[in-house]
């Protein structure tokens, strides 16, 4: 077996990997490494992605980006643990040699770390990739058996081989009032590879730009990968217009046949029209129409957590996610510390923060 760096020349192997791999969804692709790797510039991010090989043949894919914030080198995407790692096993394959084959992988990844100066590594699964959601192999969080700790959370599915009845039926009633209210004020518009078009797109992104002043800068490339994800079927855009003006969209990812829920941008005057609730319910009823299988509408914070602290806005958009039905299931999620001294720090911020969101409930 070999360990090889990960070049632009090899992305076509590693795409072909991935749509192979049960342990994959888009977040392995090398249009998302490419998205990352261009987000945030002031990060310095640079790719330290690699894979390994068993008789010419890719059998584990790790992607990897190092980014430094504040001086401080650290393995993650944009600010978020990046994807663990995927395998590709042969279904003769004994537990002792998938074990042997892990074991090289996070080799790798503290031999890189050692090399580039890391003060800490961490990686989340996907719930939408095959090995999760469907044949539900991936039963618990692995990484903590090569030294990272556990800071799992939850996110959110939507079961789309159900029927429109049914997903109609589990919609919590408020969002229900909501949906009928908006739907009498509004059209829809879905765009996909068939349609999709630079001027619309725009609108999208100039909506988009406009609804918070910290997406102000970020760099074109990553819309423009955006769009071409659109163009390759790989995402789909939704958009909601009031005497034909677009005054809210929202934009989802598209990968073997599941969906995940991107971003949202609405018009802030229109706030009396409840504008996502419309267009979520309407993406379902299409995702519905196309035979998806499976809806990630998105993450999950019921109350802050030691390893994470959650706004009162987080907390209240989880619910909103919520009411459109399904069921909340783990998101697993692990880091792993190669400082003391930046382990240490971390952990006291977590403390006072966590020390300051409890005094603020019992107040």
């Amino acid at each position: 077996m070999e360990v090889i760096i990960l070049t632009k020349d090899k992305y076509k192997d590693w795409d072909n990997f991935c749509l192979k791999s049960d342990d994959a969804w888009f977040w392995h692709t090398s249009q998302w490494l490419e998205y990352n790797l261009n987000f945030k510039p002031e990060n310095n991010s640079k790719s330290n992605s690699f894979y390994v090989i068993n008789n010419k043949q890719i059998i584990a894919i790790c992607p990897l980006i190092l980014e430094n914030y504040n001086g401080v080198n650290e393995f993650r995407f944009g600010h978020y643990p990046g994807p663990a790692p995927a395998f590709y096993f042969d279904k003769n394959l004994t537990e002792k040699s998938k074990n042997k084959i892990m074991k090289i992988v996070f080799n790798e990844v503290d031999r890189l770390a050692q090399e580039n100066n890391v003060q800490r590594s961490s990686f989340r699964f996907s719930v939408l990739n095959k090995s999760y959601v469907e044949t539900q192999k991936q039963k618990y969080n692995y990484l903590m058996k090569f030294g990272y700790l556990d800071i799992s959370f939850n996110t959110h599915i939507i079961d789309l081989n159900k029927s429109i009845e049914e997903l109609r039926s589990e919609v919590r009633h408020g969002h229900d009032y909501d949906i009928d209210l908006a739907s009498k004020q509004l059209k829809l518009k879905i765009f996909d590879q068939n349609n999709i078009n630079q001027s619309v797109f725009d609108k999208y992104v100039d909506l988009h730009l406009g609804a918070a002043d910290i997406r102000k800068n970020r760099p074109k490339k990553t819309f423009d990968i955006m769009f071409n994800l659109i163009e390759e079927n790989k995402a789909f855009l939704v958009g909601a217009l009031k005497n034909d003006k677009f005054i809210g969209f929202s934009y989802f990812f598209l990968y073997k046949n599941n969906i995940y829920y991107g971003s949202s941008c609405n018009n802030p005057e229109m706030r009396d029209i409840p504008i996502a609730h419309f267009i979520q319910w309407k993406a379902i009823e299409y995702m519905k129409n196309q035979k998806y299988n499976f809806y990630e509408i998105g993450w999950q914070y019921f109350l802050s957590t030691l390893s994470y602290i959650s706004s009162s806005k987080e907390e209240a958009i989880a619910r909103f996610k919520r009411g459109f039905g399904g069921y909340t299931v783990p998101l697993f999620v692990g880091e792993k510390y190669y400082s003391q001294n930046y382990f240490l720090k971390i952990h006291e911020d977590r403390l006072n923060k966590f020390k300051d969101k409890i005094l603020l409930i019992k107040k």
